[in-house]
């Protein structure tokens, strides 16, 4: 049995936000050109989160503003995996071959498409975080560009399961939970066991909407969460995942157990 363990997840938390807070590090600025607001659509994952299983295809939207006091002749944007944009080691191909601007006074918003693959596009070492190349050239000659404006995650998608037992039990009895945690292997197309990961166990009350938090244990080799606790009145049970940089979040459906 895994010994459950109350943690923050602060470290963490602030570790990803300074990976994401945009570096846009100009590589070449000519007057006052700006690109600005960066919005992904459509990803299925929180924030510009994308996030693919193993067949089922994903169409994004993605939107960049771009502005300067001439207005913008045109501005594009290219998504890529790697250190560099001149060396990246994947790059997301778009419907179109342009992004496709829309003007509002001296600020444009341009829009691409992109229908991702993970059977064609993605691979397991390509999960995680993505890199944004933008450029936009104004009315008057003004012009930027920029290399890792932003970033944002390609994550696999997670599943997870409980099941506790035994059911009914007795008051004051040992209730045992179990879940599997497991994600989308894009390298062999199907769902693998997550290792070594954090599975908060949560229970509700019957007749309230929220669950209650009783700390975490960890996935043993194949991805199994493994808790006892006391049986002291009917709850749900589930097990809740919070996330990585390259997995989705995701929460178990309840499991009801009646309590006599």
């Amino acid at each position: 049995m895994r010994r459950l363990m109350i943690g923050s997840g602060l470290l963490g938390a602030l570790a990803i936000a300074a990976l994401l807070t945009p570096g846009a590090q100009a590589t070449e600025v000519v007057g006052n050109a700006d690109v600005g607001d960066f919005r992904i659509t459509g990803g299925g994952g929180a924030g510009n989160d994308v996030v693919l299983g193993t067949t089922n295809s994903r169409t994004i939207t993605v939107k960049l503003t771009a502005s300067d006091d001439s207005g913008i002749k045109s501005a594009d944007f290219t998504l890529y995996h790697g250190k560099t944009f001149s060396a990246p080691d994947a790059v997301l191909k778009a419907t179109e071959s342009a992004a496709v601007c829309t003007a509002d006074g001296t600020t444009s918003v341009c829009t691409k498409h992109y229908t991702i693959d993970p059977r064609r596009d993605l691979k397991n070492s390509l999960a995680g975080i993505w890199k944004v190349h933008a450029e936009a050239y104004a009315n008057d000659g003004d012009y930027v560009k920029t290399d890792g404006y932003t970033s944002f995650f390609m994550k696999r998608y997670g599943k997870l399961t409980v099941n506790a037992a035994p059911e009914p039990v007795a008051k004051g009895a040992t209730l045992t939970v179990t879940g599997k945690l497991s994600r989308a292997n894009w390298d062999t197309h199907d769902y693998r066991g997550y290792t070594n990961q954090r599975a908060y166990l949560e229970f509700r009350r019957p007749g309230v909407s929220y669950y209650e938090s009783l700390g975490y244990t960890l996935t043993n080799s194949t991805g199994v969460a493994t808790a006892k606790v006391t049986a002291t009145g009917d709850r749900y049970w589930r097990y809740e995942f919070r996330g990585t940089m390259t997995t989705s979040a995701v929460k178990a459906t309840g499991d009801f157990v009646d309590v006599r």
